[in-house]
């Protein structure tokens, strides 16, 4: 288990069943060690091995939940669309998990910055989390350009932009709950928070989410706790919500 801090907002519950995906993590342009390293040594820290571990396995998990609710569940519901190739699905999905992990990385960013995780009040964050998370690709011009926009974006038009962009790879996307992708922002906020070990601000995101949609919390298994990252509610989809709890009334 990746060492985190496990945080909870509602009734504490002691043998919450969760389960753990088995995610492959794609090599980074830098070694783990160096990226332990370079974090350590920019933010004069000796937790890098602890923070560089959960975010990736917070990002992985939300990464691989995102797209199952928008490509998965509304295709077991609604059908998939005959013209749809199998070859033109897998790159479809190829592409909404590259646009996931962009997004990922410019409100992490921005949130970090923001809550004031970092020694600096500069990019180097930023900077070194794309590398970490997105080896092999900067070198791509429309790679750049997306990020550069999602960067440069407000949180309603990045929010936007990222449906619209899951949406032209997997059309399929446009039978998911719009509520989703208004809680997925604030998941990625829960991640970095917890990563940087700060529960409160964890806390905080998790109570904007069930403003949003109250019934997050109605769950019998996980009561709408806040888990390390990584983990996933079997029964609920925490910290991405299943189709029939998004469309819960």
């Amino acid at each position: 288990m990746v060492a985190g801090v496990k945080l909870q907002v509602t009734t504490p519950a002691q043998h919450v069943p969760h389960r753990r995906r088995t995610i492959m993590s794609a090599p980074t342009p830098m070694s783990q060690n160096s990226a332990i390293q370079a974090f350590n040594e920019h933010e004069a820290r000796a937790d890098g091995a602890r923070i560089v571990a959960s975010l990736a396995a917070g990002f992985e998990m939300l990464t691989s939940l995102m797209l199952d609710r928008v490509a998965v569940e509304p295709g077991t519901r609604f059908g998939v669309d005959s013209m749809i190739m199998p070859t033109s699905f897998v790159q479809g999905h190829a592409i909404a998990s590259l646009e996931s992990e962009l997004y990922q990385v410019a409100v992490s960013a921005e949130v970090a910055r923001a809550r004031g995780y970092l020694r600096t009040d500069d990019d180097w964050y930023v900077r070194w989390l794309i590398n970490t998370r997105l080896p092999d690709r900067l070198s791509e011009p429309a790679v750049v350009g997306r990020f550069a926009l999602y960067k440069a974006q407000s949180p309603d038009k990045r929010r936007l932009s990222f449906e619209t962009a899951l949406e032209r790879a997997l059309p399929q996307t446009a039978h998911a709950p719009l509520v989703l992708f208004r809680l997925y922002p604030l998941a990625v906020e829960i991640v970095t928070a917890t990563a940087f070990a700060a529960p409160a601000d964890a806390i905080d995101a998790r109570k904007r989410q069930r403003q949003i949609l109250p019934s997050l919390a109605d769950c019998t298994a996980c009561r709408g706790a806040l888990l390390e990252n990584g983990e996933e509610c079997p029964q609920c989809g925490n910290p991405i919500w299943k189709f029939d709890w998004l469309t819960a009334e």
